[in-house]
C-alpha cells in the first residue's frame, strides 16, 4: 500500500452560502486519480451538513429533496482591518474543533488543500494552520481557483508549502516526486478525469462535467484563465460514473458543471441525454452554471426535457446589444425569445427556466439593469440577479482596481459582492436592492 494523501475541503468564511450542488470536482477527480494509483485518500469534507457532533451542538439544516440546503453556520467576525457592513459574517460547515479533531487523527504524508473564491480563503487558512499544527513537516499543498488566480496572495498568507495554480493533474506528479513519494502511473487527460467514490460525498446528488473550459472569451469571467482550452469529454465514461453512482448510493439529482455545457453539444451531450432515454433512468437533472442560449435547438430542448431536465438555467446577462458587444459576445437579441420558445414547445413551464441578470459591473448604470428586468418579463420565466464581483486577471479587473472604492487588488475579501464593490453614483447600494426587489416582482409566479 502506498502512502497516504489526505484531501480537504476547507470551510468557508462569508455572509451568505448557499449548497447549489456544491462539491470540489477538482480535489475529487484528483483524488479519484491517486486512489486508483494505490495510495489511500481519506477526503475530509469541513462542509459535511451532516456530521454528527456538529448536528447534536447546532441542529440539522434544512435541505431539499433535490440536493441543495443549507450549510451549518456559526458568528464569526470579519478580520481585523476590514470595513464592516450591515451584514453579519459567518463560518459554514463542522464545528472547528470537529475539523481539528479529525485532522489530528489523520495520518497524512501530504495533505492537499482545495480552494474555491477567492474572497474564501481565511477558510484555506483555517485548514492549512490546523494541518501544520498537528503534523509539522508534512507538505501541504494548495490548489483551485483561488491558489490559481492569486497564487502569490496564496502563498503569503495560507502558509502552504506548495501552490498549485492551474491543472493540478499536470503539475502533480512533479511535486509528488520532490517529497519521495510515487506517481500513479497512468495520468488520465483532464477530460477524462473521474471523481473518487465515497459515501461521504456522494448523499442526495451527484456531479457531472462532460467538457472542459468555455470557447467563449467573457470579460467579467475566469472560465478562460482556470481551463484555457475547450476539451469535449467522453460521454460513454460520465455515462458509467453517473449509472455506478445512481445504482450504488441511489442518487437521482445531477448537477452539470460545465461552463459550456451545450457547445459540441452533438458529440457529446447529446449521445448522453439519449443513452440516459434509452436505459429509462428516472434521473433529475440541474444546470447550476448557466448555458448558452444560442445553441438551444428543438432537438435539444426535447431531449433535455425527456432525459429529465428539472430546471434550465440560461446567461441573459443584458438586454443591451453594447453590453454584450464589448464584454461577451454570447449571443444575439433575436437568440434569446427563440431559445424559450423552443424549451417551453418541448413541455418546459417558466418556473422550470431561469434567466441570470448581471448586476453591479464597473460603470453599468442602473437603469441598463431595470431595462433589462422590464424586457425579461415579458418571457414569464424566473429571473435571478447575479450580482458582480471582481476577479483577478479578467478582462474587467483593470477597471474594477481602478473604480473600487475598496482595495480589491490586496484584499480579496473585497471580492465578495456582498460589499458591494463597484458601487458609485450611478448604480448605489439602495439601488441594488431595489433591482433585486424588481426582479422578484417581475418573474413568473
Amino acid at each position: 500500500m502506498k502512502a497516504e494523501i489526505l484531501c480537504i475541503q476547507p470551510p468557508v468564511y462569508d455572509f451568505a452560502l448557499y449548497d447549489l450542488f456544491f462539491k470540489p470536482y477538482g480535489l475529487l477527480s484528483i483524488a479519484g486519480w491517486l486512489q486508483e494509483g494505490g495510495y489511500r485518500v481519506p477526503f475530509l469534507n469541513a462542509l459535511d451538513y451532516e456530521d454528527a457532533r456538529t448536528v447534536r451542538a447546532l441542529g440539522r439544516v434544512r435541505r431539499k429533496s433535490d440536493g441543495t440546503g443549507k450549510f451549518h453556520r456559526m458568528r464569526a467576525e470579519l478580520p481585523e482591518g476590514i470595513r464592516p457592513i450591515r451584514r453579519r459574517f459567518g463560518r459554514y460547515g463542522v464545528l472547528p474543533e470537529v475539523l481539528e479533531e479529525k485532522i489530528r487523527r489523520a495520518h497524512p504524508d501530504v495533505v492537499l488543500v482545495t480552494s474555491q473564491m477567492t474572497y474564501w480563503y481565511p477558510g484555506v487558512v483555517e485548514a492549512v494552520e490546523m494541518v501544520k499544527r498537528h503534523h509539522p513537516g508534512v507538505p501541504v499543498i494548495v490548489g483551485g481557483v483561488y491558489a490559481t488566480l492569486m497564487p502569490e496572495h496564496c502563498r503569503r498568507v495560507t502558509g502552504a508549502d506548495e501552490v498549485v495554480a492551474g491543472d493540478g493533474f499536470s503539475r502533480l506528479p512533479e511535486i509528488l516526486a520532490r517529497y519521495g513519494l510515487e506517481s500513479p502511473a497512468k495520468l488520465p487527460p483532464p477530460s477524462a478525469a473521474v471523481p473518487v467514490m465515497d459515501p461521504g460525498v456522494w448523499k442526495q446528488a451527484g456531479i457531472l462535467r462532460l467538457n472542459r473550459g468555455c470557447p467563449f472569451h467573457c470579460t467579467y469571467c475566469a472560465s478562460r484563465i482556470l481551463e484555457p482550452d475547450f476539451q469535449a469529454g467522453d460521454f460513454r465514461m460520465v455515462f458509467e460514473w453517473m449509472r455506478e453512482l445512481h445504482t450504488r448510493y441511489r442518487i437521482r439529482n445531477f448537477a452539470f458543471y460545465d461552463d459550456a455545457l451545450l457547445f459540441d453539444r452533438e458529440r457529446v451531450l447529446l449521445p448522453l441525454l439519449e443513452e440516459v432515454i434509452r436505459r429509462e433512468l428516472d434521473l433529475r437533472f440541474f444546470t447550476p452554471n448557466a448555458v448558452h442560449m444560442r445553441y438551444i435547438d428543438a432537438e435539444t430542448a426535447s431531449l433535455m426535457k425527456r432525459a429529465g431536465f428539472r430546471e434550465v438555467r440560461l446567461g441573459y446577462e443584458s438586454a443591451d446589444e453594447e453590453f454584450h458587444r464589448q464584454l461577451d459576445r454570447k449571443y444575439s437579441p433575436e437568440e434569446v425569445p427563440q431559445a424559450i420558445k423552443v424549451l417551453r414547445r418541448a413541455g418546459f413551464t417558466g418556473r422550470q427556466l431561469l434567466l441570470y441578470v448581471l448586476a453591479g459591473l464597473p460603470g453599468q448604470r442602473v437603469s441598463e439593469v431595470e431595462r433589462t428586468l422590464h424586457i425579461v418579463s415579458r418571457y414569464k420565466v424566473k429571473v435571478s440577479i447575479a450580482e458582480y464581483s471582481p476577479v483577478p486577471r479578467t478582462g474587467l479587473w483593470p477597471e474594477a482596481v481602478r473604480d473600487s472604492s475598496y482595495p480589491v487588488e490586496s484584499e480579496p475579501l473585497y471580492h465578495n459582492n456582498t460589499f458591494f464593490p463597484m458601487e458609485w453614483e450611478g448604480f448605489t447600494r439602495d439601488d441594488m436592492q431595489r433591482v433585486k426587489a424588481l426582479s422578484h416582482e417581475l418573474e413568473v409566479r
